[in-house]
């Protein structure tokens, strides 16, 4: 019994470390500390943008690992952040013909596309995400292929 109530007792341990959150500085740094990128949104006075398109936000978006939405979702929590939602990414995006003015050019790829997760459902089994800062798009959940988490 002494031996059942010991391994209980380490798997709760062990569990409840396995689960917990990382509550980063919110930051250039503490996203770097993590691998990831730190990402400044465009402002409402840059050029090409308006208030109505650009927040001026930051972001963490994880580099180095692709990773389905459910993934995406617990790399956010998991830095004590959420996956970032289409509205906020991308504000008014879906109205202005799928673009994302906020985005654009703001993501360094090494010239390559890039594809980053959002917390808004499409429909049941899919998700918006934004593909290389200028287009809005929908992907299965379950995809992987180049696909990264951003956190808000």
């Amino acid at each position: 019994m002494k031996r059942f109530l010991g391994v209980l007792f380490l798997s709760v341990i062990l569990a409840k470390s396995a689960f917990a959150v990382t509550t980063i500085p919110w930051t250039k740094e503490g996203c770097e500390s993590v691998k990831g990128e730190w990402i400044t949104a465009h402002s409402p006075t840059d050029e090409g943008c308006d208030a109505a398109h650009c927040n001026g936000l930051n972001f963490c978006r994880s580099v180095n690992v692709a990773m389905n939405w459910w993934s995406a979702v617990i790399w956010c929590r998991s830095l004590g952040r959420e996956l970032v939602d289409l509205e906020t990414a991308c504000p008014k995006g879906l109205a202005s013909s799928g673009t994302c003015a906020n985005l654009k050019g703001r993501v360094s790829a090494g010239g390559q596309n890039w594809y980053t997760w959002t917390s808004t459902p499409f429909s049941a089994t899919h998700s918006y995400m934004i593909s290389s800062g200028t287009s809005i798009g929908n992907l299965t959940r379950d995809k992987r292929s180049e696909v990264k988490a951003m956190c808000k």
